[in-house]
């Protein structure tokens, strides 16, 4: 019995530790992709779920690892900040300043940001004071908007899912021609990315015909673990770790971290950067994401 009861203390703090490790650190995750679309090559950084989470002082570890990274563009995917009444977003602001200082940005609405805009009886003028601040600074968050970078070929639509897409503990399906009335279709010349923040409807987004979505929101699944994947489901792009946990209170979403390729449309999912609420990671540390785009062949 002693035995047994010296296994699960040691399993118990094995975990504690795990958490504090994965929950105080992040890694890089690169891609590279071609596309006849690209007019040049381009090196996307994009985060999303920061959440107010600070790797060290004012997020300087966060800024050292993007400007040693040189991108061209970084992307945000939403949730940089927590709705959460009387929670600051001064350190968030700080840091996105600091950023737009280096590199152009484009800042798409995750849930948490779309909270504190519609429910200002609950948060004030939390929403107000904050893009005032990053808008003062020169920074535009959008809700729905295309930007078009011409000299890359390469259209960036930022796009902003209504609250009810995000129920829990109910399945919600979205057709294409809801992203279509939101944003407009995408343009056919051009290399579309799309900044969507639910994972979950990655099928209508590739449908939609964005050439790669960028999403986040799930934080990996919280707790990832491996799973038997057969050779023929690998060869096919199937993953061996997967995320445990939805917000949706569901589990092993199929659409969880990682790269998806769905019908030649690429999506790519960050696990996040922070956590809110219950801050747990388990084999799950935070995620900066580089994408390399290059015109198909090379110039």
């Amino acid at each position: 019995m002693d035995i047994l009861i010296w296994l699960l203390i040691s399993i118990i703090i094995f975990f504690i530790w795990v958490i504090v490790f994965d929950t105080s650190r992040f890694t890089v995750s690169s891609y590279e992709f071609e596309s006849d679309k690209v007019r040049k090559d381009v090196r996307v950084v994009f985060l999303s779920d920061l959440h107010c989470k600070m790797y060290g002082e004012g997020g300087t570890f966060l800024l050292e690892k993007i400007r040693e990274l040189s991108p061209q563009l970084v992307l945000i995917g939403g949730d940089m900040i927590t709705a959460h009444p009387g929670k600051g977003t001064e350190k968030v602001e700080n840091f996105l300043k600091e950023l737009n200082k280096s590199f152009p940005m484009v800042y798409a609405y995750g849930n948490h940001e779309l909270r504190l805009k519609l429910y200002p009886e609950t948060y004030g003028d939390t929403w107000e004071t904050y893009t005032k601040s990053l808008s003062d600074a020169g920074i535009t968050i959008t809700e729905n908007g295309v930007f078009s970078l011409e000299e890359t070929g390469i259209n960036v639509i930022s796009f902003s899912a209504d609250r009810s897409y995000y129920k829990r503990m109910k399945e919600t399906t979205m057709d294409p021609s809801y992203i279509e009335e939101t944003v407009g279709k995408p343009d056919p010349s051009s290399y579309n990315i799309l900044l969507a923040h639910n994972p979950v409807y990655a099928e209508t987004y590739a449908a939609y015909g964005a050439d790669m979505t960028l999403a986040g929101h799930l934080h990996g699944g919280l707790v990832r673990i491996p799973v038997p994947v057969s050779k023929e489901a690998r060869e096919k792009g199937a993953h061996v770790m997967r995320g445990v946990f939805s917000p949706k209170l569901s589990l092993f979403p199929k659409y969880d971290a990682g790269d998806f390729d769905i019908n030649g449309r690429k999506v790519i999912i960050s696990r996040g950067l922070g956590s809110h609420s219950i801050p747990i990671r388990v084999f799950n540390p935070g995620e900066l994401v580089v994408i390399d785009l290059k015109p198909t062949g090379g110039v």
